[in-house]
């Protein structure tokens, strides 16, 4: 397809126009996102450390290439669910993708929101998925049929319940209209919820008005989104951290790109997997915590676990569901969700149901 810029990345702009020095080069890369910074922490990182810190490892290489960045966050070149396909045509040249928003382009990427109530902890729910990546081919090849390099990706911190209304047990949802974001909708199978797809930034106002009655949305969001405004009942339900977002590049953008730069981009964005995490661990801790003297109105709720165990039990197996789907489309769903749960459970986690077992 057609390119959009003429700005875009691989563009070599003749070094005696920019620096005057003859052998230095600067490449222009357009970085997007649909989301705010302030409201996804691993963003924030991304924007903060990983772009400035490419230009920091060519200088230490001894290199004289620059990267000149450009940052286009919070919907302001490509709405959320048009990053993949926007870097794809080349409207961007790196991309932050949220893969809950493609469970049909990226259909095996979702397999941590069909086995919820599993752990909190981001940093092994990535682990999962650098497992899956090493010994599921199919996960990458889905990003080359986008002509995008996934560089890397991280989790979110654990998914939590913001209502209109008091909600203190799981028969409370019956009869409710709930939003969530792609496969997070199955969260509500079998509670006699009536669902709307929807994301974080439609939560406020669409709760406010009345469009729906409630949402899932990650707890480090809490505070930059001011979602108790709008859902002042709010419900540490701990759904689980589930891999959200990955990070990659046009493919014709990156080979036009000398080794060295490839190399500089690859290496941090590896790095920035662990950073992301940790920065969305500690913001969920503060976000949580600091919600209930930002919201005075707002009242918290932590779900017992009998109630996230009854949750658990009551939904069908919302994984043995996606496998199926999976199937159908000659993907290897199952040994993606083997391959998951073992590493989960090799790292100690056990999850309210062995989603793989029934």
């Amino acid at each position: 397809m057609k390119r959009v810029f003429t700005t875009l990345a691989g563009t070599l702009l003749a070094a005696t126009a920019l620096t005057g020095i003859a052998d230095a080069r600067t490449y222009k890369l357009t970085v997007a996102a649909g989301q705010p910074t302030r409201a996804i922490p691993s963003l924030a990182t991304w924007s903060k450390w990983a772009v400035p810190e490419i230009n920091k490892r060519l200088k230490a290489a001894g290199s004289k290439d620059t990267i000149q960045f450009k940052e286009a966050y919070a919907g302001t070149l490509l709405k959320p669910r048009r990053v993949l396909l926007g870097v794809q045509d080349g409207i961007a040249d790196i991309g932050y993708v949220p893969a809950l928003f493609h469970p049909d382009k990226l259909p095996l990427e979702q397999v941590s929101f069909v086995t919820p109530f599993c752990t909190h902890d981001v940093n092994k729910i990535t682990k999962a998925y650098r497992d899956l990546f090493a010994k599921l081919p199919d996960m990458q090849k889905a990003y080359a049929k986008f002509n995008v390099e996934r560089l890397a990706g991280n989790s979110i911190d654990s998914y939590q319940f913001f209502t209109a209304f008091p909600f203190k047990k799981v028969e409370d949802l019956n009869g409710k209209k709930m939003a969530a974001t792609g496969a997070l909708l199955d969260m509500y199978k079998g509670l006699g919820v009536t669902t709307v797809d929807s994301n974080m930034m439609e939560y406020y106002n669409s709760t406010k008005t009345g469009v729906y009655q409630g949402f899932i949305i990650f707890g480090s969001a809490t505070i930059p989104m001011k979602y108790p405004e709008a859902a002042p009942y709010v419900t540490r339900a701990n759904f689980g951290a589930m891999y959200t977002n990955a990070v990659v590049i046009n493919r014709d953008s990156m080979k036009r790109l000398p080794k060295a730069v490839q190399k500089a981009i690859r290496d941090v964005a590896t790095e920035w997997e662990v950073k992301g995490d940790a920065a969305t661990a500690g913001k969920a801790k503060w976000s949580f915590d600091g919600a209930k003297k930002a919201f005075k109105n707002a009242k918290f709720y932590e779900l017992p676990d009998a109630e996230r165990k009854k949750w658990a039990m009551k939904m069908p197996n919302v994984a043995k569901q996606w496998v199926e789907r999976m199937k159908k489309k000659g993907l290897p769903g199952d040994k993606a969700l083997k391959i998951y749960m073992d590493s989960l459970r090799a790292q100690g986690v056990k999850c309210m149901r062995e989603w793989d077992k029934g």
